[in-house]
């Protein structure tokens, strides 16, 4: 794991930003979480068959993600907190699917215990990392009270993944 440089310079403005994409989000179906709030972006990954759609598109977001990690084309939003009834972001050790390369970045937006390959590691808010996703990672605690995780990956094409993501000059 390696830590990025933070580029978000209103933290606080775009956690309130992040806030209004709740209502987007749906609970994931993964049984690796329990009742978390999740939103997929630009594409859509269904873990049980493979099968990408297009995900969830804002320009703001995409334009942010773009900065974060260049190329990416796909992402998911994840949130810990009490809106819509509660949402839990804690994940068991896993393996990112075959949809995604190797690389994944994430973005974190409250403070969290991340253990990858063994090794636990504080993220802080506001702090960008980038780790290998084949590698077994989890999230066992979030230590404060809200948390948005927005992780990013290319959508790994020489595994037969490809982007089906709509933009608005598609609409």
């Amino acid at each position: 794991m390696e830590t990025i440089k933070k580029i978000i310079p209103n933290i606080s403005e775009f956690k309130q930003y992040l806030r209004s994409l709740i209502a987007e989000m749906e609970y994931s179906h993964s049984s690796l979480t329990n009742k978390r709030l999740e939103l997929w972006l630009f594409n859509r990954v269904h873990l049980g068959n493979g099968q990408v759609s297009p995900g969830y598109f804002d320009q703001r977001l995409y334009d942010l993600c773009q900065r974060i990690y260049p190329g990416c084309d796909i992402g998911l939003l994840t949130y810990h907190g009490k809106e819509r009834g509660g949402s839990c972001g804690l994940i068991a050790p896993h393996r990112d699917h075959d949809y995604a390369q190797p690389l994944a970045v994430s973005l974190n937006l409250g403070v969290a215990e991340f253990v990858i390959d063994g090794k636990t590691h504080v993220l802080n808010d506001g702090e960008i990392v980038k780790f290998n996703c084949k590698l077994s990672h989890a999230v066992p605690r979030i230590l404060s009270e809200e948390r948005f995780s927005l992780v990013l990956w290319k959508l790994n094409e020489a595994k037969g993944y490809r982007s089906q993501m709509m933009t608005p000059i598609d609409w």
